[in-house]
């Protein structure tokens, strides 16, 4: 099967056909072992782009952990309890769940996990989610500049296998200044750059927050980890890796004994993960540094994927993801070249084809030009409440 698509760089009306992608197929119901005590489980999701998301059990004298435990919903819920029945386990079995980072499809069953067996869930520090609670519609975050740099910095810093040898992240991140919900929601918040809010009907937006109090507890945290923590799973212990780029929170574990990384969505097996900008620091170096950060882990071989089958070169996969990051930044340069001076909105129309056109296009064509612009490569400007980027002039030019 395939799927036809214009890519970065190729004229308008111009398409190629690929094969599908492994993290678009649908969610299998078998039950596989894929590293020493680490079971890979499928549950279905329905999100643009995928078909699934990989729920991985770790396995304990004690019972389980499960790691990204899919979207809220009964249909993943029924598929979640199916899988674990298939394992020969239950529900109340699970002790601890561990969410990489603070997207739905992959903390959607964490706070009724914990609220239905009292397990611990563990997140990264900087992990923030939105409250249905119209009493308090707030959104925790903390200092994302700052978290970004000192990720950066742990990346460069990495020198071996030790973790002791990285430097802690300055300060615990306990205190958090508070922002409105609407920014932390595909529908509401003014963009950086300008472009659409995508507001959803008032009306609509009602149905859907009431729906989803039926279905949805929030997810929050016991354990907040930092880069280099230890995690005692599968009778083992595994360290945290942050990884921000794909979210600001991103949290991969690690275990050295085997040389296995639960990569969440920071390195995918067939895509490259979407790279949200944000008025917030330099998404894009964030993610390439904590790229090179895991690609350097010392014995590191198979990586396991939140979405997609377990592959078996980390190192030679983070390579080909910085390659296309490497190609989407010259093909972006090459459309300013063209079409002059542009807003976002304009060029993530050069970059994506016409059914990818939105707030998903931009923020990732953002996180490009802000990349650039900080670089010193495109010139940045303000028109109104509109970001305009150019290419910048070559020295002596």
């Amino acid at each position: 099967m395939t799927d036809v698509v214009r890519r970065p760089g190729d004229p308008a009306g111009a398409s190629r056909a690929r094969p599908k992608k492994q993290e678009q197929e649908k969610a299998s119901e078998e039950v596989t072992e894929v590293a020493p005590g680490v079971l890979r489980m499928q549950l279905p999701i329905w999100m643009p782009g995928l078909g699934h998301v990989n729920m991985y059990g770790l396995i304990d004298d004690k019972g389980l952990a499960v790691v990204d435990p899919g979207l809220p919903g009964p249909k993943s819920w029924k598929a979640l309890k199916s899988r674990l029945a298939t394992a020969g386990l239950r529900l109340k079995d699970i002790h601890t769940v561990i969410v990489t980072h603070s997207h739905p499809d992959h903390f959607g069953g964490a706070g009724r996990i914990k609220h239905e067996t009292g397990a611990e869930l563990i997140t990264h520090k900087a992990f923030t989610t939105w409250s249905l609670d119209r009493r308090s519609q707030t959104l925790s975050t903390i200092d994302a500049e700052r978290l970004e740099q000192e990720a950066i910095d742990e990346a460069a810093a990495y020198t071996g296998p030790s973790f002791e040898e990285l430097p802690a992240l300055a300060g615990d991140f306990d205190e958090f200044t508070v922002e409105d919900q609407r920014q932390s929601v595909p529908w509401g918040g003014p963009t950086p750059w300008g472009g659409s809010t995508h507001p959803m009907p008032s009306l609509k937006r009602r149905v859907m927050i009431r729906a989803m109090r039926l279905v949805y507890r929030p997810p929050e945290p016991t354990r907040r980890v930092r880069h280099g923590s230890s995690i005692r799973l599968a009778g083992r212990d595994w360290f945290a890796v942050h990884t921000p780029g794909h979210t600001l929170d991103h949290l991969c574990l690690y275990d050295p004994e085997h040389g296995v990384l639960l990569s969440g969505d920071h390195v995918l097996p067939t895509i490259t993960p979407h790279i949200a900008g944000s008025a917030n620091g330099d998404a894009l170096h964030s993610y390439l540094a904590t790229l090179d950060l895991v690609a350097q882990l010392d014995g590191v071989k198979l990586g396991l994927p939140a979405h997609g089958h377990p592959f078996d070169d980390v190192p030679g996969r983070v390579d080909a993801i910085k390659e296309h990051h490497a190609e989407r930044t010259e093909a972006l340069r090459a459309v300013s070249l063209a079409i002059g001076p542009a807003g976002v909105v304009e060029l993530s129309h050069e970059l994506f084809p016409q059914r990818h056109w939105g707030v998903m296009a931009e923020s990732e064509t953002f996180a490009h030009v802000e990349h650039l612009a900080r670089a010193g490569q495109i010139e940045r400007w303000n028109e109104g409440d509109r970001l305009v980027y150019r290419v910048a002039p070559l020295p002596g030019g």
